[in-house]
């Protein structure tokens, strides 16, 4: 393994990462950051989007898959599996419920349901490219949940000012299917121009009976209404619906060879035990929308821009009962608004920039709804109502300042953002009620006054700086410090006081009282780093640091002998960064990304029984330590080929690091044709993805969420086999 090691370090030395940010070379694609951009961000071409999320276009986190540190994986390989997409940041996980940050244009552009979507509602040929931050953002960027994992702030595609129609079909294994169309206007005679664009996926699944089907339309207006003030609107309607993935055991992970195609019953038994595993009865559809605006102003020879959205979903998800014979539909309405207010201006000596950020998100988890089913002759009968509640609003108020100074050698970036957090109120309800609507069943409810707890504010100041000195024209030196924050999950504590309510109360134990012990989950990381290049190299390594404080654990409570969550641990992560860069001649590029990450506890944790957990210096589940990738991209009369192989480090499915998962190597291919100018068409692109080439067997996703899962409490999802996908664009 050293030996391994020591080759895959001496070949990054002379690769890159595709998408690194650049110092000035600009022949791979990439754009530097701008004066007003943040400064730790690393900003991500359309080029290199358009290679890496793949024929799907929906996950924007594959664009970001040959970065060090970075570990995606998907239960398909076209991504159209949302929530059962995975993404891990320097070995933490990175949900958007708790820990990263998606947005669009610097607003939240994510929808969350249930344990917080890792998808987006927006088609990746609408975003013209992305900035991306490893840990936690500087002050003025990164709104969300939380964003100690990491951020990602995708940038529209705005309508262009000549008219434009683009359109690409794309063919691939297991029936895939995906058409996407793109107009522009156009400036009109008044200066404004917009875009609409649609596009339809379906695919089957590659294990198992059933599907996934996707249909989006997107459409962007910008209006300017005098030279010093104008507004864009970005307006998008996501339908999905899918079967899901159904996860392996540990044993079943362990012999591939056997299951690696096991998945959910293709038929019904007549025995409930077997058919609550039936596919059909393992499902969901959502429906989602989201509004977005920019209003930017001249004022006082600086600039105020205004950016209100809105976000919203409707649609169930219905799943297996692991405790019982029954299954579960949970009802999902949500609705989401806010604004991003920020005034820069530049003054003799600095830049600064003040700004606001609100959010209110209406009924987030625990479930407002939950019904169970009983399945009888292969249908599901209503058996009762598992959860009714009535849910507040969780809200987020979060001033923040910048200031930005530079020099011919220096720059020097410092922040602070103040954080308020509320978790909204919850009253839980019971009802005799049938297979009726929400609204319904609260008509002729009764208030539980067991399940009752009030809303809680958290309250932190985030604190960010970063430094660069360019040490000669060739050499950059850089290191950068913040504070970020994760948002504690509440419902599974909700979840479990209710189903256990009798234990806790003849302890003496109120739902309130342990709601109150919720803290906000922070982290303190420090990196520093070089950027060294030559006439045509370069090389990066970085250096980082990651204190979290208040972790959420399963944690063992010897009152009441039960397991539940609580946030009192702590943990660090460690590791170091290694990208480069080679082009030997103007048609060859090389490419590559080395890393090392440690994240683990630093005590023991204690279960059921009053048992030690010696978990002190173990590797959280699901994080690799090595992780490399190399490829490269050959040019000639239009035609590319970019090859690129990762390697993923041995992993563990469990805290205890006994469930071991073997590492694996994977390689991709895409090719193809790009010509201008021809058949009357102002673009024709032709390209064929090759994915698993060597349709290597492997673990892709180990789900797991909370980094301290226990023996026999995770679940597996195989890696898709080798799948071709051919496209062809024609933009006219």
């Amino acid at each position: 393994m050293k030996k391994k090691i020591i080759v895959m370090g001496a070949l990054s030395m002379v690769a890159s990462s595709l998408i690194a940010e650049t110092i000035e070379i600009e022949q791979i694609g990439i754009i530097d950051s701008a004066i007003t951009e943040d400064m730790k961000a690393t900003v991500v071409s359309k080029e290199s989007i358009d290679n890496r999320v793949g024929p799907g276009a929906t996950n924007p986190y594959k664009a970001l898959d040959m970065l060090p540190s970075v570990h995606t994986g998907q239960a398909d390989v076209y991504g159209l599996s949302l929530d059962q997409n995975s993404f891990r940041i320097r070995g933490l996980y990175a949900d958007t419920f708790g820990r990263f940050a998606l947005t669009n244009d610097g607003v939240p552009s994510v929808v969350n349901v249930g344990q917080g979507a890792m998808g987006s509602i927006l088609d990746m040929e609408n975003i013209d490219s992305m900035s991306f931050t490893s840990g936690p953002s500087n002050a003025d960027s990164g709104f969300g949940f939380g964003n100690n994992a990491g951020s990602l702030d995708m940038k529209t595609k705005k309508a262009l000012d000549h008219f434009e129609v683009y359109m690409k079909q794309t063919f691939g294994g297991e029936s895939f299917s995906r058409t996407f169309a793109r107009v522009d206007s156009g400036q009109t005679v008044h200066g404004s121009k917009f875009f609409i664009s649609a596009s339809h996926s379906e695919v089957d699944k590659w294990r198992g009976s059933g599907m996934s089907k996707r249909d989006n339309i997107e459409a962007g207006i910008t209006v300017p209404i005098t030279d010093a003030l104008s507004v864009d609107i970005l307006a998008a309607h996501n339908d999905i619906e899918r079967n899901d993935y159904r996860g392996l055991t540990y044993a079943q992970a362990s012999d591939l060879s056997t299951y690696n195609d096991f998945d959910f019953n293709t038929q019904l038994t007549g025995s409930a035990a077997n058919d609550k595993y039936y596919y059909d009865f393992n499902k969901q559809h959502f429906k989602e929308n989201l509004i977005q605006a920019n209003i930017q102003a001249r004022l006082l020879d600086g600039l105020l821009s205004i950016k209100p959205y809105h976000i919203d979903t409707d649609g169930y998800r219905l799943g297996y009962n692991s405790s019982s014979n029954v299954v579960n539909k949970i009802d999902m309405e949500q609705e989401q608004n806010g604004v991003v207010l920020r005034y820069d201006k530049s003054f003799a000596w600095l830049d600064a920039a003040i700004g606001y950020w609100y959010q209110k998100i209406d009924t987030i988890p625990p479930p407002a709804g939950q019904k169970s089913y009983t399945i009888s002759n292969g249908h599901l009968v209503f058996s009762s109502w598992g959860m009714l509640n009535d849910i507040g609003s969780r809200e987020f108020k979060s001033p923040f300042l910048t200031l930005k100074k530079e020099t011919d050698d220096w720059k020097v970036q410092a922040g602070v953002r103040y954080l308020e957090m509320k978790l909204p109120s919850i009253q839980g309800y019971t009802t005799t009620a049938g297979d009726v609507s929400y609204d319904e069943a609260m008509a002729s409810a009764t208030i539980d006054p067991d399940l009752h707890v009030d809303a809680i504010t958290f309250k932190k100041v985030l604190p960010s700086l970063n430094l660069s000195y360019k040490l000669s024209p060739d050499v950059l030196l850089n290191a950068n410090y913040a504070k970020g924050y994760a948002n504690p999950w509440n419902g599974p504590l909700f979840s479990i006081y209710k189903s256990k309510k009798s234990v806790f109360q003849s302890a003496g134990i109120t739902l309130q009282d342990i709601w109150d012990k919720l803290k906000l989950e922070t982290s303190d990381t420090y990196d520093i780093g070089m950027k060294i290049k030559g006439e045509n190299w370069r090389v990066e390594p970085t250096l980082y640091y990651s204190k979290y404080v208040n972790k959420q654990v399963t944690v063992y409570d010897p009152v009441v002998n039960l397991n539940y969550y609580q946030s009192n641990a702590q943990a660090e992560g460690k590791g170091v960064e290694l990208s480069a860069y080679y082009e030997p001649t103007p048609d060859w590029e090389l490419f590559s990304a080395l890393s090392y990450n440690t994240l683990n506890f630093t005590q023991n944790l204690v279960t059921t029984g009053g048992a030690l957990l010696e978990v002190d210096g173990n590797q959280v589940p699901d994080a690799p330590k090595w992780l490399f990738k190399v490829g490269s991209t050959f040019k000639y009369d239009g035609f590319f080929l970019t090859p690129a192989l990762k390697y993923v480090d041995s992993r563990y499915g469990d805290i205890l690091n006994t469930q071991r998962i073997p590492s694996y190597t994977t390689m991709d291919i895409e090719c193809g044709y790009v010509r201008r100018n021809v058949a009357g068409f102002k673009e024709i692109a032709a390209t064929l993805s090759l994915q698993n080439l060597f349709d290597r067997q492997y673990i892709a996703i180990i789900k797991n969420d909370l980094d301290d899962s226990g023996t026999n409490s995770a679940s597996y999802y195989p890696g898709a086999p080798f799948t071709a996908m051919a496209s062809l664009a024609l933009k006219f």
